[in-house]
């Protein structure tokens, strides 16, 4: 049986929020543009990436790891 792929967002993300949000809760916003600064290969449109930011959330959205919802994002404690 193949193992489903882990997303390339997910480990980088999880540093990301640990670094800077001090485990509280921010704005999605807020965290996409701080993570695109940070990490420019994971987030610039390419030819067969165009919707990186909806990509991104899409998997965090359903990684154990991320509360994200209303505009706000966390890593669960």
């Amino acid at each position: 049986m193949e193992m489903p792929r882990r997303s390339r967002f997910i480990e980088p993300a999880k540093a990301w929020l640990s670094k800077h949000a001090g485990g509280k809760p921010m704005s999605t916003k807020a965290f996409w543009e701080g993570f695109c600064r940070d990490h420019p290969e994971l987030t610039e449109a390419t030819e067969k990436r165009k919707t990186p930011k909806a990509t991104c959330m899409r998997d965090l959205r359903y990684n154990d790891a991320f509360e994200v919802g209303g505009g706000r994002i966390s890593l669960k404690s």
